[in-house]
């Protein structure tokens, strides 16, 4: 999505983005260096029309609760699955989530943990549910998440935990994946740490059909130090995002995307016409 052009005039520099980008362009950042005689432009560019379909997902729809919509729909929690590789944080995202206000407000907020196959994963979240005194349950097997929601349902929220594993692990990949349907989560977020290469979303997306992936989440922000690639990386995920994370602080270390990936574009949270409204 973005794009960086150099020369030594900034008129020049500006025409060439202009051509390579559209009548639209969106010059983002511009940085001049003189040294004594000589100039060096550099414009970091993307095509308006990006940008503004990046600000959509990142404005993405309410979240809506079952239980509180009025007999519309089926009742119950709000599922929210997180699914991704391993080492993206997908349990302290969960934690998280169950307790920071901005996540569900002061909703009761439940946790399903599929992640029975990493060393120390289930220690993990049952740390976190002991400590912060959430209601914790283990699934094994598709047939156990029935009795599993059932003992949950006087929650508002609840969020499924899953692990990490490699494409290459079919057989665990199916075995989670089918316990992780019997969820059926109102909203799948796939949790990609901000450092992941880009080039290696295609082949963890396909490995993730079967779970129906609706958002996107961005971990680990501070172990960045170039905001264009968290916006390059937020480009690709073509899913609306509500949530980014920034480092290992439970839960304070969660925030609203829109303000994290906009901020690293050097953009302003809302645009003109949505100020003036």
């Amino acid at each position: 999505m973005l794009e960086t052009f150099t020369g030594s005039d900034l008129r020049l520099v500006f025409d060439e983005a202009r051509r390579s980008l559209g009548e639209d362009v969106l010059v983002l950042r511009t940085q001049i260096q003189r040294d004594g005689r000589r100039t060096r432009v550099e414009l970091v560019a993307a095509p308006a029309a990006a940008i503004q379909e990046l600000r959509q997902r990142l404005d993405p729809a309410p979240l809506v609760y079952p239980r509180a919509a009025g007999g519309r729909g089926r009742s119950g929690p709000l599922v929210i699955g997180l699914v991704g590789p391993t080492g993206a944080g997908k349990t302290t995202t969960a934690a998280k989530l169950a307790l920071h206000p901005r996540a569900f407000g002061n909703r009761k907020v439940g946790l399903i943990t599929l992640d029975t196959f990493r060393v120390g994963a289930l220690e993990q979240m049952a740390q976190y549910a002991e400590v912060t005194e959430l209601p914790l349950e283990v699934v094994y097997d598709a047939r156990e998440m029935p009795g599993a929601l059932q003992r949950l349902d006087g929650c508002d929220v609840v969020i499924v935990d899953t692990p990490g594993r490699s494409p290459r692990s079919k057989d665990a990949n199916q075995q989670w994946q089918a316990m992780f349907r019997a969820a059926a989560p109102d909203e799948v977020h796939l949790v990609v740490p901000a450092s992941m290469r880009p080039d290696l979303l295609p082949s963890l997306v396909a490995s993730l059909s079967a779970c129906r992936i609706t958002h996107a989440c961005l971990t680990k922000l501070d172990e960045l130090h170039d905001d264009r690639a968290v916006a390059d990386l937020a480009a690709r995920l073509t899913w609306p995002m509500r949530w980014v994370t920034t480092g290992q602080a439970v839960p304070n270390d969660l925030h609203p995307a829109k303000a994290a990936i906009l901020g690293a574009l050097g953009l302003p949270v809302t645009t003109a016409r949505s100020a003036a409204a």
